[in-house]
């Protein structure tokens, strides 16, 4: 619709004739001034022209405002402060915030010019396990120039682990220069040693990324002091800074108990190694003739008490393994095939209940090692039974008879190569190589990189181009073998007694030599046939199930059981039982028994899985610790070095090994006050404190604005309060109630 004028007035002269104009002007004047008249505000004119303006807000007649009030916003009280065209032009802001916080907020501010607070109860109500324990979580690595653009978005390690960096602070200490890296959503392990990269940018490469240098783990107690509770925090010092550990546990009335001190972690330890500790009988000797040795066994020859020595030298002997019903004697002889002694002292043989387990490794390895013990049969016959081949045959001609002598021979030669595809040969193939003219070559027996084969022709065998680096093809399983010798012809030839004849199949005993199938059996009787398989049967003099079902033509990886091994070096020592009423130093051993057997030494000539060491204390008292746990992890301690945690309220003296290794983390904290009780907190009572309900704090009575806000922003089924606030104080304490309070609930 085109734009009405407003005013008509300045057309009126041009409305009459000419000779108006000229006859009668004060007429015309007359006229002009009845529609200016008109045209005032609240005149006929004026108001009928402006009926289109009147239906903006922005423009409407302060006439029309109550009818927009009272269409949109009945409830608006005629003395609001605010201007009511305004109210009017945002009523649907405030509609649309209904129930949240902001349109109390703004009604308020629209209507009273005021601002006011919500308090909502159910945010301060009392509430067991209604929080969160959060622990923060870091890396410390190593720099890199644009470390800092790692933050905020989301990294991985070269193991696969990912992480979100919330944030990169760099630290000083001793000298070294840490970088920390807050992380969230963490998803994996973060250890030493792995480069960080980030997952999606390429601001930090994974070829030059950091390096994580590992955080504070774990503490091994080497001392444990005295007078300590679970639950007390120490600091921890040593090369790195801010780190603290909590006791875990203690040792109480700890007469003669053990502390296991970690001196050497050793090599090829899993956390399963095998831990022996002893108590010890220490003989100071004299008189010393010949040479004493570990492992011997000493006799008392006045009281025949025995035992088994475990260290040794020309002054004294330490006994382990000993006698319980007889006893040394000062004074006595004591013998060994190797040496003999006057004891002079006797101390130690007491005690009891010491032991720990490997707790942790470092220096990680993979080892796949077989773990049948077959040194007990290392001089066992193969061969006893009589029946010692199965023969099964075809096309035979004549008979086979009990009794009668048979006997085969085969050109053979053997194929030592390399298996270039996933597919092992398989018994029964044939390999050829049509390219350089071989064929024929028919597969017996395949071990892997191994294949012995024969061939109805000896030129097959015999082939030129049968050396290192031909490949072959089998014609089954598209294995692909490349010869690495050059294979050498070989007559096998086999004779042997037949023991039982059963349809296609006969045993055979007294053999000598070997039986190769596909080949022609031919019996001292005339008969022949040809042999299409070969079951050599063993009777070991050892049980059968140490390998399963094996035989002499059993290939020895197949035959033993290998298992994968992750092993290192021991870090720390858990699950630490001190024992009670020990008076000398125990005996201790730690062995991995499938490493150990290996016979590996390390650079020191020590066995790998069988040169750890572990030294014993033995203390006393009450309150020793014998663990901690880490509850801040610091920054920048060092792998591996012994450190001092102290207390302030106990001076006795506590040291330990530090296990540096994967993420660190801070001190734990609860996100919110919700699960304590304070002076903000309060215990829900139904009516004010309770999930639905809240309170409007302002400086008017409930009754002067309940029904505007009943009708505007308020949700049903909640309970409405509100409270008087005086000269704009704010609320101090929340959790009280006064009686210029007025309730209204819904």
């Amino acid at each position: 619709m085109s734009q009405i004028e407003k005013f008509i007035s300045p057309f009126i002269a041009q409305q009459f004739p000419s000779f108006y104009r000229e006859e009668g002007p004060n007429f015309i004047a007359f006229v002009k001034a009845y529609y200016e008249w008109m045209e005032q505000s609240g005149q006929p004119i004026r108001e009928a022209r402006s009926l289109l303006d009147y239906l903006d807000i922005d423009s409407t007649s302060d006439t029309f405002i109550t009818y927009f009030k009272n269409t949109f916003i009945q409830s608006l009280p005629e003395s609001v402060v605010v201007d009511k065209k305004l109210l009017l032009k945002h009523i649907l802001d405030l509609y649309r915030s209904k129930g949240s916080q902001r349109a109390y907020e703004l009604l308020f501010r629209l209507v009273y010019g005021e601002e006011i607070e919500l308090y909502v109860p159910s945010q301060y109500i009392f509430k067991p396990s209604d929080n969160t324990w959060k622990v923060p979580t870091y890396i410390e690595t190593t720099s890199h120039p644009k470390i800092a653009r790692l933050i905020g978005t989301k990294i991985r390690t070269n193991a696969g682990s990912t992480a979100i960096v919330e944030s990169v602070d760099k630290k000083i200490v001793n000298g070294r220069t840490i970088n920390i890296l807050s992380l969230t959503n963490v998803k994996g392990a973060f250890k030493k040693g792995d480069r960080v990269y980030q997952a999606i940018a390429s601001d930090v490469p994974e070829q030059n990324g950091p390096i994580i240098i590992g955080s504070l783990n774990a503490i091994a107690i080497t001392n444990g002091g005295t007078d300590y509770n679970i639950g007390d925090q120490l600091n921890v010092l040593g090369s790195g800074v801010e780190a603290k550990a909590k006791v875990l546990s203690i040792n109480n009335n700890a007469v003669g108990s053990v502390n296991f001190i970690l001196l050497n972690g050793g090599t090829g330890y899993s956390t399963n190694a095998t831990v022996t500790v002893k108590q010890t009988l220490n003989l100071d000797i004299a008189n010393t003739t010949g040479v004493f040795s570990s492992n011997q066994v000493i006799l008392d020859t006045t009281t025949n008490a025995n035992g088994t020595i475990s260290f040794a030298n020309s002054s004294f002997i330490q006994v382990i393994d000993r006698s319980t019903t007889l006893s040394y004697q000062v004074g006595s002889q004591v013998t060994t095939p190797t040496g003999s002694a006057t004891i002079q002292r006797i101390t130690g043989g007491t005690g009891t209940g010491a032991s720990f387990r490997v707790g942790g490794i470092t220096n990680k390895e993979i080892l796949n090692l077989n773990t049948d013990l077959i040194s007990d049969y290392f001089d066992t016959l193969l061969d006893q039974t009589s029946n010692t081949f199965l023969l099964t045959l075809d096309s035979v001609s004549g008979t086979f008879t009990v009794g009668h002598t048979v006997n085969s021979t085969a050109n053979v030669v053997m194929l030592e190569g390399s298996v270039l595809s996933s597919n092992n040969v398989a018994n029964g193939e044939s390999m050829s190589n049509s390219s350089l003219g071989i064929s024929g070559l028919y597969v017996y027996r395949a071990d892997i990189s191994h294949v012995w084969v024969t061939s109805s022709s000896d030129s097959d065998l015999t082939n030129a181009n049968l050396v290192a680096g031909t490949i072959l093809v089998s014609n089954t399983s598209s294995s692909v073998l490349q010869l690495v010798t050059t294979p050498s012809k070989q007559t096998i030839t086999g004779n042997a007694t037949i023991e039982t004849v059963t349809g296609s199949n006969v045993t055979l005993s007294s053999v000598n030599g070997y039986f190769i199938p596909s080949k022609t059996l031919t019996s001292n009787s005339g008969a022949t046939a040809n042999i299409t398989s070969t079951i050599r049967l063993t009777d070991w003099s050892f049980p059968l199930n140490l390998f399963g079902d094996t035989n002499l033509d059993t290939a020895i990886n197949t035959a033993l059981t290998y298992t994968i091994f992750e092993v290192g070096t021991i870090s720390f020592l858990s699950q630490i039982n001190p024992g009670t009423q020990y008076t000398t130093k125990v005996y201790i051993d730690v062995i991995e028994p499938a490493v150990a057997a290996l016979n590996i030494t390390d650079t020191f000539g020590n066995l790998k899985g069988h040169n750890a060491v572990i030294d014993s204390k033995i203390v006393g008292g009450n309150g020793i610790i014998t663990s901690v746990e880490i509850i801040n992890s610091g920054y920048g301690y060092l792998n591996n070095e012994t450190v001092t945690l102290t207390s302030a309220n106990n001076q006795t003296y506590v040291e330990g090994v530090t296990i540096v290794d994967n993420i660190g983390k801070g001190e734990g904290r609860w996100l919110s006050r919700k699960s304590f009780s304070s002076d903000v907190m309060n215990i829900q009572d139904g009516l004010f404190y309770q999930d639905f309900s809240y309170q409007i704090v302002a400086e008017k009575m409930l009754s002067m604005y309940e029904t505007l806000v009943r009708n505007l922003v308020h949700p049903s089924g909640i309970a409405l309060y509100g409270r008087y606030r005086l000269n704009d104080e704010r609320i101090d304490d929340e959790s009280t109630l006064t009686e210029s309070e007025i309730i209204a609930t819904v």
